[in-house]
């Protein structure tokens, strides 16, 4: 599902669109410093034409959250068709892209709607240098889709240029990881000789290197041309090569023709593969950690241990299986298909509850949980656990433009209890906290001892008052039982820092809208958000008892 908002550069929302394929016709004008935004739910690419004049790029957006906001006057007269963003009538394109658009072969490079400095979304060009910082020679303009290099300076005769420099660097940044096999080059070939001078206005490259994301470089294996003189290659000076996984690619030794340097440019350049599609059908597995290694985790290194990201993508279940405690998180969003939990051999089962238990809440829109021929309509917040030896369970949205989203906890059982469908209004409720202590908010038990019987699963959902953004403070450890907490109803500018570690070697983790977190028993487990926000938390153990904490006070946290 996107949202597309016209906002003013006041902060006014001006209008709003809701669909997986948006086209708006937007009346009114748009000048410097408006803003159309696109946010992104169960997907993270969209297919985008925010104006006629520009081309339909598809752009990965890994932080859901796509921000184009209207260049100024100098930038647009410099770098984009004469009539983009002109007039009182804007006609808005953006859609859900499909697989097939998305990872087939194709010009990954191409994105009409990059901007110069740092991006949020990709495919994104950066250069060492841009002649005089003028726009008519920003990188966006060699990914741009407009391949017209037949004169120099603005529109349609934007490129990139570095100047008459021997040291310039012009990079493509893909985000993740890509495979490729082609680049094609449009060299500017303004060669028209100056009236007073003689000498033509434009120099070329007669060979650039490419360096790859691991550090493999091509040297010189190619010649590049004269495009002007070269009719051949008037669609482009293509360079292949066997086929390379990377994230970017970076350009550099741009060696001229001539031996004093002059005025060379790249009017465009297409990179031709295919984007490397995440594989959701595998459980990811995560080994057990040791509190005395991840005390020297940078920062990366702890994420990848502990962090859990893209839990609820369009019609797909991903799935992660923790060696501590053995817990699996699951987030499931059915959007067109119906989705059934399998075992895979990761859990060497014939099912996927032949040995465990499960409890599930729907954050989303309405659902339907169907075990073994029951059905269970889940509303938003709505809880089920279901127990050991359930053979059939599948998930489907009542409506796809609303569709649901199912936070799934499985850990392993030795014995049977009966499916309990548990609404938020029969969850066990614990007031806890206070405004002055910032931590005011409502434990909902579903899954618990108070609640129901289960072999070792306990799960819930917190809430937190407005003004409140502290979880679990004053903190503590329960070192018969590991835990995973999952963040949501959060901003799309908010976050909540996660803390973790022993209590005298803590560490963080920022964590974003709809993530979760792997928490060891040895480690404490509290949050501060930039705003209140609601969290599950899920646990299993050596036993339920909710009193077995290891309090620490605040003050002997280090």
């Amino acid at each position: 599902m996107l949202t597309l908002k016209i906002i003013g550069k006041d902060g006014t929302v001006r209008a709003e669109y809701k669909g997986m394929s948006i086209e708006a016709t937007y009346i009114g004008e748009l000048t410097e410093g408006d803003k159309i935004k696109v946010s992104l739910d169960g997907c993270d690419h969209i297919a985008v034409k925010l104006d006629e004049t520009l081309a339909e790029s598809i752009v990965w957006v890994p932080n859901k959250s796509f921000e184009f906001v209207i260049p100024t006057a100098h930038q647009l007269n410099a770098g984009y068709d004469p009539k983009a963003f002109k007039g009182d009538t804007h006609v808005i394109k953006v859609r859900e892209p499909e697989d097939e658009e998305i990872y087939g072969y194709r010009n990954i490079a191409l994105n009409s709607h990059d901007k110069h400095g740092k991006s949020r979304y990709f495919p994104h060009a950066t250069a060492n240098f841009v002649t005089r910082e003028d726009p008519c020679f920003y990188e966006r303009n060699a990914i741009d889709g407009v391949m017209n290099n037949q004169g120099h300076g603005v529109y349609p005769y934007h490129s990139w240029a570095g100047g008459a420099r021997d040291d310039i660097e012009f990079s493509v940044d893909f985000g993740r990881e890509v495979e490729i096999d082609k680049l094609v080059f449009f060299l500017r070939a303004d060669f028209a000789h100056d009236e007073i001078t003689g000498i033509p206005h434009d120099s070329y490259w007669k060979n650039i290197d490419i360096e790859f994301s691991d550090g493999e470089v091509i040297h010189g294996e190619f010649t590049l041309d004269n495009t002007d003189l070269n009719p051949a290659n008037s669609a482009g000076q293509e360079i292949s090569f066997e086929k390379k996984n990377t994230k970017s690619i970076r350009l550099f030794n741009f060696r001229q023709a001539t031996e004093i340097l002059s005025f060379a440019a790249l009017s465009q350049i297409e990179v031709y593969g295919n984007i490397i599609k995440e594989d959701f059908s595998k459980m990811e597995v995560r080994q057990a950690a040791n509190a005395k290694d991840v005390k020297h985790y940078t920062t990366e290194r702890l994420r990848e241990e502990f962090h859990i990201a893209n839990l609820f993508t369009k019609d797909n279940i991903r799935m992660v299986y923790s060696h501590i405690d053995r817990i699996i998180t699951a987030g499931l969003m059915p959007v067109r298909q119906v989705l059934k939990l399998e075992a895979g051999k990761e859990l060497a089962a014939a099912y996927f509850l032949e040995r465990r238990e499960m409890g599930c809440i729907n954050i989303g829109g309405k659902g339907i949980v169907t075990v073994d021929g029951v059905e269970y309509e889940l509303n938003p917040r709505d809880g089920l656990y279901v127990g050991m030896g359930n053979k059939d369970i599948t998930f489907k949205s009542c409506d796809e433009n609303q569709p649901a989203k199912f936070y799934v906890s499985s850990c392993p059982a030795h014995t049977t209890y009966p499916t309990v469908h548990i609404d938020i209004t029969k969850a066990a409720k614990r007031p806890l906290g206070s405004v002055e202590d910032c931590n005011k908010r409502v434990i909902n038990q579903y899954i618990h001892p108070a609640v129901l019987k289960t072999c070792q699963l306990s799960m819930g959902l917190t809430e937190l008052d407005p003004g409140s953004n502290w979880n679990t403070m004053p903190s503590h450890t329960h070192d018969r039982r590991m835990e995973v907490y999952f963040y949501f109803d959060m901003g799309e500018n908010d976050v909540v820092f996660h803390m973790m570690g022993e209590p005298t070697q803590t560490r963080h983790i920022v964590m974003h809208n709809e993530e979760a977190v792997i928490s060891p028993s040895w480690s404490i487990h509290s949050g501060v958000g930039t705003k209140n926000y609601s969290f599950i938390w899920a646990m299993c153990g050596e036993n339920q008892d909710f009193d077995d904490m290891d309090h620490i006070e605040t003050k002997d946290l280090l």
